[in-house]
């Protein structure tokens, strides 16, 4: 009898070299589409299958946005940058589709334009759209803004896959004329850690909250729906004396001393934060509302999901996609809803608790090296 020989084959691994736009992060308001950029770039730099590049315009020497700084040492994100400014390099590539970004990159198997403006390649491409909120409420948006985001998005449709963050954002793209064939669904991530010892209580103290609060997180703007939230907690009496905190940069059309006027000294606005203060408050917050009017996916309430923080948001919008149990869902237009939700919550100490338990467990099925995955499986299908 022969004896049988262990099949010691090696499989060998491909790796693949990504371009992978990482210009957002330099925008002024760089919002939840930087953040999932530069997170899945992260996810994907860590991989041994994946030689990542990015993309980014012409910047001065120690321009280096936030999102940037105070990476792990294991994380390297290499990137290769354009001779060209933003604002001419976006306009080019929207216009004669020039500079092809292929030699800059040094010949990339594909281009991943990861949100936003759509690089000029003669490679594989694929595209991430995050939403179509513009077309759902364009009266949220600028008209400059509009007019980019059409043309950002009128670029998208050369692309060989076309990536969205939710089943909210795949209906919007059908709806949009893309075809089915060509989108792939990969939400987003989030990423667990604790926060700072000690700066919880350091926040509460520095802004005089006592009490409990409500928390709200993002990019002030309109379709945010802001100011039903304050009608909400303005108009119920269990709310008169709950202060409002408002996290994140102002981006447009948004008055905001004018917007919490009528919560009369009981808004506190802090404005941009750290990732490190960004999680303290999330831990701090008794509630995270979150009453958007439309989302790609929404990222906010996903991290405050991680943070064993109870949710109220929204019914109809991506957020419910994934919210499970970890929150109450709410008609984002109806302002007696909103405020009855958040009652329920400051009120009910034990359902509380449950809602932030059943949060953190399901924000545990969405870590960014499972976003990294989907991304390669698409990546792979492209290039087999």
């Amino acid at each position: 009898m022969v004896p049988r020989v262990p099949d010691r084959r090696v499989v060998v691994v491909r790796t693949l070299r990504v371009a992978f736009l990482l210009e957002q992060a330099w925008h002024r308001v760089p919002g939840g589409t930087a953040v999932a950029a530069i997170e899945s770039a992260k996810a994907l730099s860590r991989r041994v299958d994946v030689d990542l590049v990015g993309l980014t315009a012409r910047h001065q020497v120690g321009n280096v946005p936030p999102a940037f700084v105070g990476l792990d040492s294991e994380t390297t994100l290499q990137s290769a940058a354009s001779l060209l400014p933003r604002q001419v390099l976006y306009e080019t590539w929207h216009r004669i589709r020039r500079p092809r970004v292929d030699r800059m990159a040094g010949w990339p198997d594909l281009v991943h334009a990861s949100g936003g403006a759509v690089p000029a390649t003669e490679a594989p491409l694929v595209a991430t759209i995050h939403d179509l909120a513009w077309r759902r409420h364009p009266e949220a948006a600028t008209r400059r803004g509009r007019k980019v985001f059409e043309g950002w998005l009128s670029d998208s449709r050369r692309a060989d896959r076309v990536v969205c963050p939710s089943e909210t954002t795949r209906s919007d793209l059908m709806a949009a004329g893309f075809n089915d064939d060509q989108i792939r669904v990969v939400p987003l991530g989030v990423t667990l850690s604790d926060a700072e010892p000690g700066l919880t209580t350091r926040l509460r103290v520095r802004h005089d909250l006592a009490e409990p609060f409500v928390l709200w997180m993002g990019t002030l703007e309109p379709r945010k729906n802001l100011d039903r939230l304050v009608a909400a907690m303005s108009i119920s009496k269990r709310l008169v004396d709950v202060p409002l905190v408002l996290v994140g940069p102002e981006g447009w059309r948004t008055d905001v001393a004018r917007t919490v006027a009528p919560l009369k000294g009981r808004a506190v606005v802090v404005g941009p934060v750290g990732e490190v203060e960004k999680r303290a408050w999330l831990e701090a917050a008794d509630v995270f509302c979150f009453p958007s009017l439309h989302e790609g996916f929404g990222l906010p309430v996903l991290e405050a999901m991680a943070c064993g923080t109870p949710v109220v948001t929204s019914k109809g919008t991506a957020t419910e996609e994934f919210l499970g149990n970890g929150g109450l869902l709410v008609d984002p237009t109806d302002v007696g809803a909103i405020a009855e939700s958040l009652t329920t919550v400051l009120d009910d100490n034990e359902l509380a608790v449950r809602l932030g338990s059943a949060g953190r467990d399901r924000s545990l099925d969405y870590p960014w090296s499972k976003t990294a995955d989907g991304l390669v499986a698409i990546y792979h299908e492209l290039l087999s």
